[in-house]
C-alpha cells in the first residue's frame, strides 16, 4: 500500500531527549512508506556547515533514523524551518532533497502545495527567518564554524522557546496563505509552523481545496496519506 507520511516541529534537542525521539525510531523500524516529508523545524538547531560538526554526533539517532528509511527506500524531503536551515541536500551522512522555502508535488492525482510556513506567516513573524536563511548570512555562519554557532543557536533557541508570542495571529496568517494557494490552483496545502494540528475543507469560488497543519511531532502530531486519503494523526506517548 502506498504511504505517505509528514511530519514536523519535532524541535529535537539533544539536551532534552524524550518520547518523541523513540517515536521516530520505531516509526523508521515499523514502516516503509513511500514517501516521508519533513516539514521543517524537525531539530532545535541543525546547519549544514561545510566542515564535519558535532551537531552529526549530537543528533547521531535521528540520523540513523533517516538512514533507516533511506535504506528502505523511502524518498525524503525536507522543507528547511527557521531552526534547520542551509542543509544543501544532506542531514549529516544521509542524502536529502531539500527545499529553502517550499515545494510542490503530485500525489494521489492531486496538486500538492508544501512549506514550513516560516515565509507565509508574514511580517513581524517571518523576519528572523528572513534573516538567518539569506544566502549572505548563511556563508557567514559557515565561516564562523560549528563552534561559535552551535552554542549561541541552542541558547537562543532555548530562549525563543520562553518567548513564544502571537501563536494565534500566526495560525490565521497560514490559513489565509493556503486558502489563496488554493485558489492559485493548489489541491491541498500542507504548512506546519504554527505547533497546532488543523484540517479545513475550502472552497473559493469554483474551486476546492483542503488545508492541513501538521501540527508538533513533539506533541505526537503528523499527518498520513495512504489508501488515496489524508489523516491526522497521532503516536502514542508524546513527550511533554
Amino acid at each position: 500500500m502506498t504511504e505517505w507520511i509528514f511530519l514536523g516541529d519535532a524541535h529535537f534537542n539533544p539536551f532534552r531527549k524524550d518520547e518523541s525521539w523513540r517515536a521516530l525510531k520505531g516509526l523508521a523500524r515499523g514502516t516503509s512508506p513511500e514517501g516521508l516529508v519533513l516539514m521543517g523545524d524537525l531539530f532545535d538547531f541543525w546547519f549544514g556547515f561545510d566542515r564535519p560538526s558535532r551537531l552529526s554526533a549530537l543528533y547521531s539517532e535521528i540520523e540513523e533514523a533517516l538512514a533507516e528509511f533511506q535504506r528502505k527506500g523511502t524518498r525524503i524531503i525536507f522543507l528547511e524551518g527557521n531552526h534547520d536551515f542551509y542543509l544543501r541536500g544532506h542531514i549529516g551522512g544521509v542524502q536529502v532533497e531539500s527545499h529553502r522555502w517550499e515545494a510542490t508535488m503530485q500525489l494521489g492525482g492531486q496538486r500538492l502545495y508544501l512549506a514550513h510556513g516560516d515565509r507565509a506567516a508574514g511580517l513581524p513573524y517571518n523576519l528572523l527567518s528572513l534573516l538567518l536563511k539569506n544566502p549572505l548570512t548563511c556563508h557567514l555562519l559557515d565561516a564562523l564554524g560549528p563552534g561559535i554557532v552551535t552554542k549561541v543557536a541552542f541558547w537562543w533557541s532555548a530562549w525563543s522557546r520562553r518567548n513564544e508570542r502571537g501563536v494565534m495571529e500566526v495560525a490565521r496568517r497560514l490559513r489565509r496563505f493556503a486558502e489563496k494557494k488554493i485558489r492559485e490552483g493548489f489541491d491541498v496545502v500542507i504548512l506546519a509552523h504554527s505547533h497546532q494540528a488543523e484540517a479545513s475543507l475550502w472552497r473559493t469560488g469554483e474551486r476546492v481545496g483542503r488545508y492541513f497543519n501538521v501540527g508538533s511531532w513533539h506533541e505526537g502530531d503528523y499527518l498520513r496519506w495512504s489508501s488515496g486519503r489524508f489523516r491526522l494523526e497521532k503516536f502514542a506517548d508524546p513527550g511533554p
